[in-house]
């Protein structure tokens, strides 16, 4: 972690952790001394987006290697802003070109990143 005048890798992350630890203390002390009446934390059926989301990511994790990043990425976006977010299918495929190709650009031109092509090896 380091010290004070001379901080290594670990000590960023260790003050942030103190921080945010300070402030949630503080948020439910203020909290508490209200009393405010409990209301349910999910309201009916909203858990289902939360975790549909959920698995979408751990899907596209586990799958990216094997079918390849550029397909992966734009079926994941589609399913995501289809499924999730509920958007136009005009926005839903210009959206998901767009981001699928300038995550290209990015990774594999500009930072020369190797991406997995998964079926895509030809």
């Amino acid at each position: 972690m380091g010290r004070l005048k001379h901080p290594g890798p670990g000590f960023l992350p260790f003050g942030l952790a103190i921080v945010l630890m300070i402030l949630s203390l503080i948020l439910i002390t203020s909290q508490w001394k209200k009393g405010i009446a409990s209301t349910p934390f999910w309201p009916h059926r909203a858990w289902l987006r939360p975790l549909l989301g959920v698995v979408i990511l751990i899907f596209f994790a586990l799958v990216v290697e094997w079918v390849g990043f550029l397909f992966t990425t734009f079926i994941f976006l589609v399913i995501w802003m289809g499924v999730i977010e509920r958007v136009r299918w005009l926005t839903i495929l210009s959206v998901s070109i767009g981001t699928t190709a300038a995550l290209y650009l990015i990774f594999a031109l500009f930072l020369d990143v190797p991406l997995p092509l998964g079926f895509l090896k030809w």
